[in-house]
């Protein structure tokens, strides 16, 4: 027996150090939610901005256009040619990437309040609150 160990077993915390289960699951789920909804709405957004004349630069509509070497392989060339069919692909991706920046947005402010509100408290078992002393204001 060395000069520091000691033959009291040292109790093991039922303390939790992973990550719900539920909330990796909920993760999974809002990574492929969020992109799909984006895209959808950004079509729909660009759709109605195209017939309203919003300014979307000329350059972001229309088909996109690819060098023909890129063709050579066959998995990329039958991706390619499926980003080949879409219409206003910039235009949707740009507009995609901004919602997408305001749900994760808005998704994070939510459950911030969530876990205030939810979540554990804010002192452990052997924190002390702090003190609630009033205060006088020093005058000479």
């Amino acid at each position: 027996m060395g000069k520091y160990t000691s033959q009291v077993k040292q109790r093991e915390s039922a303390r939790i150090t992973g990550v719900n289960p539920i909330m990796k699951g909920l993760g999974c789920f809002i990574m492929i939610i969020v992109p799909v909804v984006s895209y959808g709405a950004a079509m729909l957004l660009v759709n109605y901005g195209i017939g309203q004349r919003w300014p979307i630069p000329i350059e972001w509509l229309g088909t996109p256009q690819f060098y023909p070497w890129l063709w050579k392989s066959g998995g990329l060339a039958y991706l390619l040619g499926f980003l080949q069919t879409q219409t206003n692909l910039y235009a949707n991706s740009v507009f995609a990437l901004g919602i997408a920046v305001v749900i994760v947005g808005f998704m994070a402010i939510f459950f911030g309040y969530l876990y205030r509100f939810l979540g554990p408290s804010e002192y452990g078992p052997l924190d002390v609150p702090p003190i609630r002393a009033k205060v006088k204001r020093y005058k000479r």
